[in-house]
């Protein structure tokens, strides 16, 4: 019923991808009438939420009005499950080397159920929860839905040149391990700062989960969109290190491919993991929430649609480029490039060191600039001085962004 994985769907010419993105406007991905577009001020640019404005790949598109055309919104055939399975185990063998055995993947609706899931299910009752920050906003508040603490690990600041931009804080992992901590979320490439985590931090943290028998929940949601030039991701779960009793990894072609609303994403664990995981009544009802269409979709995205991911990661890293070279060049401020995902993480510091910034740099700069971005704080405590800004548009739009940024703290 799905098109075959050799009969990949062309992506356009470089050329003519670049060219129709460059000339998006606001008024045209306002219409569309997206969540990100349609809950801010129309007259601001809307970058916040983690949602492109360029569309999907032509894979995707095509398979599902296949889908739609035959009405297939009933229940789920063995069959497209198992192809979708297909395509996930081959997606991450080809880019990443980590074979994945059929029997150690799951589908469920989301990679936040998956955490809710494992938080409740498969640690201690009451055991805090580890979560490194600058966080993922829902990393750091679902903890709290489930009787467990979150505890924040600030990340390491390094120079950028002679150490990471940012880095785990690994004593203060292992600290928090010690002190009785139950999971450690790990979120690899790490949203919001963009990194592409190393080979020697997994192994720390592999190492270190082992010691103290901590559950590590890895979200590689983000892997999809490893930027050309940047280090290769490397799954945690690959690494010889992980204990396979104490490893469960969420993953989807959400991101990477631009279909978050079509609900379908990965559990993969295997060993004692997948045993608990499969007996536990809870999470075995997770794969009746993973929809047919997003399913289809995610099975076209990971088999055709890799030409057009590959021309968008091209797309973005130029966009970043240029965008967070031209924010950094503003006193007071300073852009870190990520290695992975269309978002910069922006500090102000500066600015609202010298007044030029009142309150709240986000709130500031929708009022004054017209530029709607996330709010550090919401990332972590530590980070009132910073906002999360997405690039994933136009070029014509992302310089408008800069423009107006520029303007208001000149």
């Amino acid at each position: 019923m799905t098109q075959p994985s050799s009969q990949p769907v062309p992506a356009p010419s470089s050329s003519e991808f670049f060219a129709a993105f460059d000339a998006l406007t606001p008024e045209q991905v306002r219409a569309g009438g997206t969540m990100k577009w349609s809950e801010r001020p129309d007259t601001a640019i809307s970058a916040w939420v983690a949602e492109m404005d360029l569309g999907t790949a032509p894979a995707v598109t095509q398979a599902l009005h296949r889908a739609v055309d035959g009405a297939r919104f009933g229940y789920m055939p063995t069959s497209v499950w198992e192809d979708c399975r297909a395509a996930v185990i081959d997606f991450h063998r080809d880019s990443f080397g980590w074979e994945i055995p059929e029997r150690d993947m799951s589908l469920l609706p989301d990679v936040l159920s998956a955490l809710r899931a494992i938080i409740s299910r498969h640690t201690r009752p009451g055991s805090p929860v580890i979560v490194p920050t600058p966080a993922y906003m829902p990393f750091l508040t679902i903890p709290g839905t489930l009787d467990r603490e979150a505890i924040e690990v600030p990340a390491l600041r390094g120079d950028g040149a002679s150490a990471p931009a940012w880095s785990l804080d690994l004593e203060g992992i292992e600290a928090a391990m010690a002190a009785g901590a139950g999971l450690l979320i790990l979120c690899n490439p790490w949203n919001p700062v963009g990194r592409v985590l190393t080979a020697a931090e997994l192994d720390a943290v592999a190492a270190l989960s082992a010691k103290y028998g901590v559950v590590v929940f890895t979200d590689e949601i983000h892997s999809p969109l490893v930027l050309p030039g940047s280090p290769r991701h490397i799954c945690y779960a690959s690494r010889p290190g992980a204990d396979p009793a104490l490893t469960f990894t969420a993953t989807a072609a959400s991101k990477g491919w631009n279909i978050p609303g079509l609900h379908c994403a990965q559990l993969i664990a295997s060993g004692e993991a997948r045993a608990r995981f499969d007996a536990d009544p809870l999470c075995s009802c997770l794969p009746g929430g993973a929809s047919i269409l997003g399913v289809i979709a995610t099975t076209a995205a990971f088999s055709q649609g890799r030409g057009w991911n590959e021309a968008v990661r091209e797309y973005l890293r130029r966009t970043l480029e240029g965008i967070t070279g031209r924010l950094s060049a503003i006193d007071g401020v300073s852009v870190t490039m990520p290695e992975s995902t269309y978002l910069a993480w922006v500090d102000f510091s500066g600015a609202l060191a010298d007044g030029r910034i009142t309150g709240a740099p986000a709130g500031f700069l929708e009022r004054k600039a017209g530029v709607s971005m996330n709010e550090g704080v919401t990332f972590g405590s530590d980070y009132a001085a910073f906002c999360r800004l997405n690039l994933a548009t136009g070029r014509g739009i992302a310089d408008e962004i800069a423009d107006r940024i520029t303007a208001a703290l000149a």
